[in-house]
C-alpha cells in the first residue's frame, strides 16, 4: 500500500508564497500554526524531514448534494448532514457525491433507481445520477467505495422515503430505499467511517422491495392480469364477484427467503384449506363468490414485513385493513367480495390506513335480547331480537324493560344499544344504557312510548327497528334509530314491544308498515259519544248452541241442510222438529237443539260453527284517518254486501246475507267503532231481533232529519212509533240498507217505509 506524505512547515510555507502570492507574514503565520500542530516532544523544533502519519477520516472530505422537486440543486452537504427535505412531500430527482483528500487510492461510486427507468449505470466522483427536467422521482440508491478506500473505510447511508420516513442505515453498496412501491426518496444522509474507528453506526433493513404479485378470476370477465403488491385486484362499480385468486413472491433472489399463504371463505363452502405460492384459492366455473380472505407470510420475509390487505365488499365498499392472517371481508351477510388490495409494510411502519373494521360478521337475532316487567305477571324472561316482549290481547301494561347487545364475537362491529321510555305521570325518562331498566318498578305505571338507538361502530352498519302494541291501536308501525314509537297525551298503555337489528343494506319492506307514533288521534269523537278505536275488533263466543228462538247464519245453514230454505232463519217449531228427525236418524239425542255434534253430522266444519256468528269486518281506518275517512270506510264496507239476501239475526262476512242491524254493525267495525253491547253474537239470540232499537240507544249525536249528512244512520218506526229498521245515509236522499229481501241502495223514503224515527250521527 502506498501512503501519502505530509510536507514540512517550511516547504509548505514556500509553496504557499510561490503558488498563491500570499504575503510572507501571512504565510509565516500559517507555517507557524502548522509547525505548532506538528511539534514532536518538548524540543519545540520544527520537523525538517518528512513524517509518516496515520490517515484519519477527518482529512477525507465526503460531500454530496441533491436536486429537489421545485427547489433545484441544494447546497453541498458534508458527512452526516441531511440533504433533501422532510415533511414537504418533495421528491429527489438527482444526486452528486464527491470524495476529496482521501488518504488512500480509490473513490466513490453510486447509482440510483429512477421512476419508470429502473436502475441507472454507476456514476462516480461528482457525476450526476438521476434525471434532469423529467420530473421523475428517485426511489432507491446504492453507494460504494472503490480501490484502497474500500479496504480502510465504510460508507454508511440512509434514506427518507415517502410514507415510511427514515429507513435504517445500510453500508457499502447495499440497496437503500424501495423498489416496486412507487415511493419517492425525499432525503438522505451519508457517513464515512474508518474501519478501525470506535464509532458504531447501527444498520438494519434499509431497503424495501415489493416482491408480492397476485392475479385472479372475476365474474363474467374471467382471468385478470397479475398485479404487483399495493394494486387493486378485481373490479369496482360493476357489481361483479371475485371468484378466485392466487399469490406469489417474485424476485427474492439475494434479498430474503420465505413464502406466502392464503385462504378464502367461499359462498356455500366456508373456509377453504390454506393455499401457498401460486396455488389458486376460490373456485373455478362454479359461479361462487369469495366473501372473505386471510393472508400471511412465512419464513424470513415475515420478520421483515407485515402483510396488510383489505376487501371491497358489496354494499359496504372498502373495509379497513387486516394484517398477518386476520380476516378481511364478511361472513353471514351473503355479500360478494368485488376486489382486494394487498400490501407489504416493513415491520414497525404504520399501516396503510385504518385497521378498525377489516371484517364484519352479521349479527344474529340471538345476540340482541330484551326482558321486562308486565302488569299482573311480574318479570318476564328475555326474548331474542324480533320476538314479542309483553302480552297481546290481555289488556296488560308493560311497566319496564331492558335491552342487551352481545358484541363480543369476532367480526361483530362494536357498539351499544340505548333506550328510553315515556312513562305515565313522568314523561320521557333519560336514556338508559344496555342492561339498565327503563320504566318503573312497583309503581303500577304504564309505559306509553319508547325510543331505541345504537351507538359506536355498529350504527354504521345496522339500523335498529322497534314497534309497540298500543292500547286501542294494536301493533303500530316500525320506528328506527331513536324515533318515537307508541303514544303520548292519549293515556294509552304499551302492552308489548318488538326490537330487531337490520343491516343497513337489508330489505326494509317488512318494516314499512305505517306510522309508529301518535300524540293525538287525527280524528276522534267528543268523549260523550262512541269512541273510535283504531284496533281490529275480534269476537269470541260464536260456538253457541241453537235452541228455540235463535236466529242468524248458523240457523240458515241448518235450514238449508234440512230442506227448509225460504223460511225465516229462526229456530221455530218447524225447524226444531226437523232437527229432531235428523238427530234420530243419525243416532244423536233427539232434543231439537243443534250442538256441535249435530252440526258436524250435517257435514259442516267446527271452524264454521265458531266463526259464522262471530265475524267482525276488517278495520279500514287508522289513527291518521280523518272523519271523512271513517265515514267512507263505513259506507264502502256496506257496499261489499250489496245484493246479498236478507237474513234475520245475521251479521256475517260479505259472502253471506244479513239484516239491517247486521249491516250497520259490520260497517261500524270497519270504521273503528265498536257498537258494544250490540254484537253479531247477541243479535242471534232470542229477543234481540230488533238490535236497531239498541243501536239507537248508543251514545251517538242525534240530529234533526233536515240536518242529515252522508254517514248518518236513519232510523225508521212503525205506525205505533216503535223503531223497526235502520239504514246508512249516502247523501242525495239515498240510503244503503238490508230490507227484505236483499241489500239495496234506494231512496231514503219509499213505498216500503217512510216513517222516520230519527237520525243518529256516529261521526260527530
Amino acid at each position: 500500500m502506498r501512503k501519502k506524505w505530509k510536507c514540512t512547515a517550511a516547504i509548505m510555507l514556500a509553496a504557499a508564497v510561490f503558488c498563491t502570492g500570499v504575503p510572507v507574514s501571512a504565510a509565516q503565520d500559517a507555517g507557524a500554526v502548522e509547525a505548532e500542530e506538528n511539534t514532536d516532544g518538548d524540543s519545540g523544533d520544527t520537523n525538517e524531514g518528512t513524517i509518516e502519519e496515520t490517515p484519519s477520516a477527518e482529512e477525507c472530505d465526503l460531500s454530496y448534494r441533491v436536486h429537489v422537486q421545485t427547489y433545484g440543486w441544494q447546497d453541498w452537504k458534508t458527512d452526516g448532514e441531511t440533504a433533501g427535505t422532510n415533511g414537504e412531500s418533495k421528491r429527489l430527482e438527482a444526486i452528486q457525491i464527491n470524495l476529496e483528500n482521501q488518504p488512500y487510492e480509490g473513490g466513490i461510486e453510486y447509482r440510483v433507481h429512477v421512476q419508470t427507468h429502473g436502475w441507472q449505470d454507476w456514476k462516480a466522483d461528482g457525476e450526476t445520477a438521476g434525471t434532469s427536467g423529467e420530473s421523475k422521482r428517485l426511489e432507491a440508491i446504492q453507494i460504494r467505495l472503490t480501490g484502497e478506500m474500500a479496504e480502510h473505510y465504510d460508507v454508511y447511508y440512509r434514506v427518507h422515503i415517502q410514507s415510511y420516513g427514515w429507513l435504517p442505515y445500510v453500508q457499502n453498496g447495499a440497496y437503500a430505499g424501495s423498489e416496486g412501491f412507487s415511493r419517492r426518496l425525499e432525503a438522505l444522509e451519508l457517513r464515512l467511517v474508518e474501519k478501525n474507528s470506535q464509532e458504531s453506526i447501527e444498520t438494519g433493513q434499509g431497503y424495501l422491495k415489493n416482491v408480492l404479485y397476485y392475479s385472479g378470476h372475476v365474474q363474467n370477465i374471467g382471468d385478470i392480469a397479475e398485479v404487483q403488491g399495493g394494486n387493486i385486484l378485481g373490479v369496482i362499480g360493476q357489481e361483479k364477484r371475485l371468484e378466485a385468486f392466487s399469490m406469489c413472491l417474485k424476485g427474492m433472489e439475494g434479498y430474503s427467503e420465505g413464502s406466502i399463504e392464503y385462504t378464502a371463505h367461499v359462498q356455500g363452502d366456508g373456509w377453504q384449506d390454506w393455499k401457498s405460492d401460486g396455488e389458486r384459492a376460490g373456485t373455478n366455473g362454479e359461479g361462487k363468490r369469495i366473501e372473505a380472505v386471510k393472508i400471511c407470510l412465512k419464513g424470513q420475509i415475515a420478520e421483515l414485513y407485515d402483510i396488510y390487505y383489505r376487501a371491497h365488499i358489496q354494499n359496504f365498499g372498502w373495509l379497513d385493513w387486516a394484517k398477518n392472517g386476520e380476516i378481511a371481508g364478511t361472513t353471514a351477510y351473503s355479500y360478494r367480495m368485488e376486489a382486494m388490495q394487498v400490501q407489504l409494510v416493513p415491520k414497525g411502519q404504520a399501516a396503510p390506513g385504518s385497521c378498525a373494521v377489516p371484517y364484519l360478521k352479521k349479527y344474529s337475532n340471538a345476540q340482541l335480547t330484551y326482558s321486562g316487567h308486565v302488569q299482573g305477571i311480574g318479570d318476564v324472561a328475555a326474548v331474542s331480537g324480533g320476538q314479542t316482549l309483553g302480552t297481546v290481547g290481555k289488556s296488560k301494561r308493560l311497566e319496564a324493560f331492558q335491552i342487551s347487545l352481545d358484541d363480543s364475537g369476532e367480526g361483530l362491529p362494536k357498539g351499544t344499544v340505548q333506550y328510553q321510555a315515556h312513562v305515565q305521570d313522568i314523561g320521557w325518562q333519560s336514556w338508559k344504557n344496555e342492561g339498565e331498566l327503563a320504566g318503573t318498578q312497583n309503581q303500577s305505571k304504564r309505559i306509553e312510548a319508547i325510543a331505541v338507538r345504537l351507538s359506536g361502530e355498529i350504527s354504521s352498519y345496522y339500523d335498529i327497528y322497534y314497534r309497540v302494541q298500543a292500547e286501542d291501536f294494536g301493533w303500530l308501525g316500525w320506528a328506527k334509530n331513536g324515533e318515537k314509537a307508541g303514544t303520548t297525551s292519549l293515556s294509552l298503555r304499551v302492552e308489548a314491544i318488538q326490537v330487531v337489528l337490520v343491516g343497513k343494506y337489508d330489505d326494509k319492506k317488512a318494516f314499512q308498515t305505517g306510522q309508529a307514533f301518535y300524540d293525538t288521534y287525527r280524528y276522534q269523537n267528543p268523549p260523550q259519544y262512541l269512541q273510535i278505536r283504531h284496533v281490529q275488533k275480534t269476537l269470541t263466543g260464536g260456538d253457541y248452541n241453537l235452541s228455540s228462538g235463535y236466529m242468524g247464519l248458523k240457523v240458515w245453514y241448518v235450514q238449508q241442510k234440512l230442506g227448509l230454505s225460504g223460511r225465516r232463519a229462526i229456530m221455530d217449531s218447524t225447524t226444531i222438529n226437523a232437527v229432531k228427525q235428523f238427530q234420530k236418524s243419525h243416532g244423536l239425542t233427539a232434543n231439537g237443539v243443534v250442538d256441535l255434534a249435530t252440526w258436524k253430522a250435517m257435514g259442516y266444519s267446527e271452524s264454521a260453527w265458531k266463526n259464522l256468528g262471530a265475524y267482525a269486518s276488517p278495520l279500514k281506518t287508522n289513527p291518521a284517518s280523518t272523519r271523512q275517512d271513517c265515514i267512507e270506510a263505513m259506507i264502502s264496507t256496506a257496499y261489499e254486501y250489496l245484493g246479498n239476501p236478507y237474513i234475520i239475526g245475521a251479521s256475517g262476512d260479505p259472502n253471506h246475507g244479513l239484516d239491517c242491524s247486521g249491516l250497520v254493525m259490520q260497517a261500524l267495525y270497519a270504521s273503528g267503532i265498536d257498537p258494544a253491547p250490540v254484537s253479531p253474537i247477541r243479535h242471534s239470540q232470542p229477543g234481540y231481533e230488533y238490535e236497531c232499537r239498541n243501536l239507537w240507544a248508543l251514545p251517538m249525536k242525534h240530529v234533526a232529519y233536515s240536518e242529515r249528512q252522508r254517514g248518518d244512520l236513519i232510523f225508521y218506526k212503525n205506525s205505533s212509533g216503535t223503531i223497526i229498521h235502520v239504514a246508512i245515509y249516502l247523501g242525495n236522499d239515498q240510503v244503503i240498507e238490508s230490507w227484505p229481501d236483499k241489500v239495496v241502495v234506494w231512496p231514503v223514503k219509499n213505498s216500503h217505509r217512510s216513517l222516520i224515527a230519527g237520525v243518529a250521527r256516529p261521526f260527530v
